[in-house]
Formats: C-alpha cells, structure tokens, sequence
C-alpha cells in the first residue's frame, strides 16, 4: 500500500533589521595608496526561507565605502568616502543554528566627499553612480531571532566614470569592504497579532475595566452602603 505524500513545506518569510561595523578599501591594479576606512553601516532585510536549508535575503543598507587615502592628485587610492545605497541579493544554505550565504550586490552612490579637506575640487561626477558587486559570507542565528555575521563584498567593475585623465590611463579601482553585523529576524504573523492583542487590549479591555471600576466605586459600592445603613435604622 502507497503511503500518501507530504505535504510541501509552505515558503516562509521573515523581515529584519541589522547593522554593524565594516571595513573599506580600494582594491585593483592601482590600489597601491588605498588605505583603510572605518565605517556603520544599516538597513532592512526580507528573507524567504523557500525549502528546508535553503533561502533567499534580500537587504537595502546604507553602506559607506571608498577608502580614507589623503595623498593629494594621486590615481592610486579612491580619497573619498563614498556612500551608497546598497542592495545584496543572497542565497543560503542553513545548517542547523549556522547559515552560509553569496550572491549580487547592486549599489547607488548618494554621496562622495574628499577623504582629504584640501583635495582639489574632486566632486561625485568622477564616479559611477551605479555599483556591482558580488557578497559571500556565513553567520550565526539562534531561535529568538538574533543573528550575528561577518560578509565580504568586493567591486566587479571600476568606481569611475570614462573621464580624461589628461592624458593619463584610466585609473582601475574597485570597492571592496569586510562587515560584521549584528541582526534581529521576527515573522510579520507574529507582529500582527502582537498588534491585535495590543489594541484589543488598549481600546476594549482597558476601557471594560475602567467601567466596571468605576461602576463599582461610584455606584454599586455607594448603594450597598446606603441600603446597610438604612436597614439598620
């Protein structure tokens, strides 16, 4: 006799918050002055859990990168602290508490300001407004939802725009950054009904027994009073 079949696990999704510290530095051919930059870095994550071991995160962070070089008009270092908008698309594999994860990361630069206060009217226009890149990292979850990790992104193409250098070759430079974070990860079930019970609670039940109290002290209370004392006259 067949046994009947299981039923397939239904996709399951989690949203979060994380943030942590990272580590930035031009990487390529001309890295040789790129020096290291210290920085924050935060945002939102959706992760669908779509079988078993296996998931899909997708994150929108704010990531500071570029490196923090001050040597002056030199094509070897980024020298300028770049902040982007940053999109990791990352499949995982969990095991257990512990989860490996790589996949695109896709960036929008917001900003460029000279590392160096005394660099030489540099502006953003020297930079590709888009970034792509690639993640690959593991981490740490347990059941409360708290999550711990540690990710290596770097550049596939070069920061800059086409531009005339003066003459001078193109200057090959990539991001590249090394992060920890720190996360927490809740079902939007949950939260919803968190939210429910809340406003039950607030705007019904609270209300019901402020009634009944108050019922009770300025009406029923009193009444028992004066029927007693009547009573025993």
């Amino acid at each position: 006799m067949s046994g009947t079949p299981a039923p397939a696990q239904a996709p399951r999704v989690l949203l979060g918050l994380k943030g942590g510290a990272h580590i930035a530095r031009g990487i390529g051919a001309d890295a040789a002055e790129s020096t290291s930059r210290f920085g924050g870095h935060g945002g939102a994550l959706v992760r669908l859990r779509v079988y078993k071991q296996f998931g899909l995160q997708v994150e929108g962070l704010y990531m500071p990168r570029g490196d923090n070089s001050q040597t002056l008009n030199s094509n070897a270092a980024i020298g300028h602290q770049l902040a982007y908008i940053s999109v990791p698309v990352l499949a995982q594999y969990h095991y257990h508490d512990v989860f490996f994860e790589a996949g695109p990361q896709f960036g929008r630069l917001l900003a460029a300001k000279p590392a160096n206060v005394q660099y030489p009217g540099v502006t953003d226009y020297l930079f590709r407004k888009n970034d792509i890149g690639f993640s690959v990292g593991f981490g740490y979850q347990d059941t409360t939802g708290i999550l711990l990790g540690w990710r290596y992104t770097g550049g596939l193409q070069n920061i800059y725009r086409r531009v005339d250098w003066g003459g001078s070759s193109q200057a090959q430079l990539r991001n590249s950054s090394i992060e920890f974070y720190l996360g927490y990860l809740f079902e939007p079930q949950k939260v919803v009904r968190l939210g429910v019970s809340s406003a039950k609670l607030v705007f019904i039940r609270t209300p019901a027994l402020l009634f009944k109290g108050g019922k009770f002290l300025f009406y029923t209370a009193p009444g028992k009073l004066l029927r007693r004392s009547r009573s025993e006259e």
